[in-house]
């Protein structure tokens, strides 16, 4: 009897284990089925999150201190193109410009994306900061935003034959072609020399112009003054360039955010997912370390390369 009844209970006990097991298990399915119903749902305008991406300081094809590379940062734009939680983008624009070729890459990626996306111009979006933002389908600055600089310009060409012919020093080139040292500092540039140098620069400001001309041209405060205006290449405020038609609207980081929203029937306020360039914890202890020192080397050294700067 006494053997009957332990045998009993251990078979209740072995019966409640596997319970225990399913109710496990089935808590797990229930889980994983909720967040594939969420993922399936997002994509239909239910739940998600706005994608916030800053980009912050000279716009470059290479990465650096002080520099945002445009292939790392297209790499953002694709990862958040793709994920189905984000629903839209904000693209927080703080640059003064930098390379042309960096300028246009990414505003060719974002006029591609499929997501709307919507830039807010902070600090400082001139020059290459400017014709990135054109990329955007709705522009938000700050009446303070320092913007516009809607051209081209060649790092400084430095001349030092007088100090070597004065110092008894000499040099000596040697190239297959009258111009294949243009820029050199051993000597003056030629008028010749300006003149192709000149014309490289007029082209890329050319392309620059005729691309804000065709994004902006559909707004109502846009016109031929407003081309006039910008033609020389000045900077503008927020305020001046909402003026020209140069911008959609003025505002705030969160109005960008909630325009952003509305776009994809989100409510206001919406969750915001930070889509962020990753850094090791070397590289970011010696980019503070490097602060000071990289700011005074940026404001000093001009190097000797077209930038839309």
């Amino acid at each position: 009897m006494r053997h009957s009844a332990h045998q009993k209970i251990l078979a209740e006990n072995a019966d409640g284990g596997v319970s225990a097991g399913k109710i496990l298990l089935y808590i797990l399915a229930i889980l994983f089925l909720g967040m594939v119903i969420l993922n399936f749902l997002s994509g239909f305008g239910i739940g998600g999150c706005v994608g916030v991406l800053e980009l912050n300081g000279e716009i470059s094809t290479s990465s650096g201190y002080g520099y945002v590379s445009s292939s790392e940062l297209i790499g953002l734009l694709k990862s958040a193109d793709e994920r189905p939680d984000i629903r839209s983008l904000v693209l927080v624009v703080n640059s003064p410009g930098g390379s042309a070729v960096a300028s246009n890459e990414i505003y060719t990626y974002l006029k591609g994306m499929n997501k709307p996306v919507v830039v807010y111009m902070a600090d400082i979006a001139a020059s290459g900061g400017y014709y990135v933002s054109l990329g955007g389908d709705y522009i938000y600055a700050n009446p303070s935003t320092v913007t516009g600089s809607i051209g081209a310009r060649m790092g400084s060409i430095f001349d030092i034959s007088r100090f070597l012919n004065n110092s008894g020093i000499n040099t000596t080139i040697v190239k297959s072609g009258e111009m294949k040292d243009i820029g050199d500092l051993y000597r003056p540039v030629t008028e010749e020399e300006q003149e192709v140098l000149q014309s490289m620069i007029d082209g890329i400001a050319s392309d620059f112009l005729n691309i804000a001309i065709e994004e902006r041209g559909g707004s109502e405060r846009f016109g031929s003054h407003s081309i006039e205006i910008i033609s020389d290449a000045r900077i503008l405020t927020g305020k001046q360039a909402y003026g020209l038609g140069l911008v959609d609207a003025l505002g705030t980081r969160q109005d960008a955010i909630d325009t952003a929203a509305a776009m994809v029937g989100l409510e206001p306020d919406p969750d915001t997912c930070a889509i962020e360039f990753s850094k090791d914890f070397f590289s970011s202890m010696f980019s503070e370390m490097g602060r000071g020192i990289g700011e005074t080397l940026a404001n000093k050294i001009s190097l000797n390369n077209f930038k839309i700067e």
